[in-house]
């Protein structure tokens, strides 16, 4: 039974398995329509078969030839590269919604929300799983685009020219995104609020450092090269902002360190708490947070971070005092000596200060 201005139909189709089934939807196609029938051939039965092994023939073939594979390849794992590469392919979408930040401890909203909300936003994106995890991570996205770039570069700069567009004026991105009801849906409530004072591994770093390397080596046509140097250049300002923020607001006690902010200083249902904010959640560090706390990895992004903002300054031949400063920041924090002292005085400490932390837990 049909009605005026329905927007669902319902269909029950019995059949005995094995079994295939073409079900196509002509919106505005009347059954007395002499083009209904010809459209209704093209998409299904063995037009619709014949094009897409053509489409997958095409997608195989362009798989080997971009990640360069060879007769030692066995199909099994042939099979599980190719399937991977159309899931994070298949996953990308497109999200619109605001973010929720959170207010500083002590404040709330006249109506007593603790929170205010982003800008409305647009957000091109592949995500980690799209039934489960339907939102952008800004962790995963870097090496996300390690993969995208390859396959297609021109996808790659669009999901990062996305993601730069989130940036605030103090240079903060919420590391996680999660825009419209179907992303919140997914979403414990308690994970739901972005805190500006917490950040995300610049994976993104990755990509662009690729993207820029790419370009030296003369991986590109003449034409994709310029596109991504004028991507580059556009970019740059806001990465250098990026940047700045994670100097100023992760940096640690001593020169040239830096600590994930954000851990959980009062819990007292981990012995360890928690690192979220550095993508190594359950990674071991000190048992009471504070900012005696010296995160190497956090050093290693910062010190890749001033690599890539260093090779696109080279490039694009800028020579202005902030470059100067990224070779200078790149060179201090690539000094191992340096790094070996921090790490020193934090081996003597650490174990002493386990072992008082520890009793302080639990006396």
């Amino acid at each position: 039974m049909a009605e005026d201005s329905s927007n669902a139909m319902i269909y029950q189709v019995s059949i005995k398995l094995p079994a295939k089934i073409d079900i196509v939807f002509l919106s505005g196609a009347g059954s007395k329509n002499p083009m209904t029938a010809e459209r209704v051939n093209r998409l299904t039965g063995p037009m619709l078969s014949t094009r897409l092994k053509s489409k997958q023939k095409d997608f195989e073939e362009r798989y080997d030839q971009i990640f360069n594979i060879n007769n030692k390849i066995v199909s099994k794992e042939l099979s599980v590269g190719r399937a991977a590469l159309s899931s994070l392919l298949g996953g990308i979408g497109y999200f619109y919604g605001q973010s929720k930040i959170a207010l500083p401890k002590g404040f709330s909203q006249k109506n007593g929300d603790k929170y205010i909300p982003y800008w409305p936003a647009a957000l091109y994106t592949a995500v980690p799983s799209r039934s489960f995890f339907p939102r952008g991570f800004l962790w995963d996205e870097g090496f996300h685009q390690l993969v995208i770039w390859r396959w297609d570069a021109h996808i790659s700069m669009d999901i990062i020219g996305h993601w730069l567009d989130l940036i605030n004026a103090d240079g903060w991105i919420p590391r996680e995104q999660i825009l419209g009801a179907e992303a919140l849906s997914k979403v414990p409530e308690e994970f739901v609020l972005q805190y500006p004072s917490n950040g995300n591994p610049p994976t993104l770093f990755l990509a662009l450092r690729d993207l820029a390397s790419g370009i030296h080596a003369h991986q590109f046509s003449d034409e994709e090269a310029e596109k991504i140097s004028t991507f580059l250049k556009r970019a740059y300002v806001r990465l250098n902002s990026w940047f700045q923020w994670f100097n100023s607001t992760q940096s640690g006690k001593y020169e040239g360190t830096f600590f994930w902010h954000g851990r959980d200083n009062m819990t007292t249902r981990e012995l360890n708490p928690k690192t979220l904010t550095s993508g190594l959640d359950d990674y071991p560090r000190a048992s009471h947070p504070n900012d005696e706390e010296r995160h190497v990895d956090l050093r290693c992004w910062m010190l890749l971070a001033t690599n890539c903002m260093r090779s696109i300054a080279g490039f694009l031949k800028m020579d202005s005092s902030l470059e100067k400063d990224y070779y200078k920041l790149s060179d201090q924090l690539s000094d191992f000596e340096t790094l070996n002292k921090r790490c020193t005085w934090m081996t003597k400490l650490v174990p002493i200060l386990t072992l008082v932390t520890i009793q302080k837990r639990f006396v």
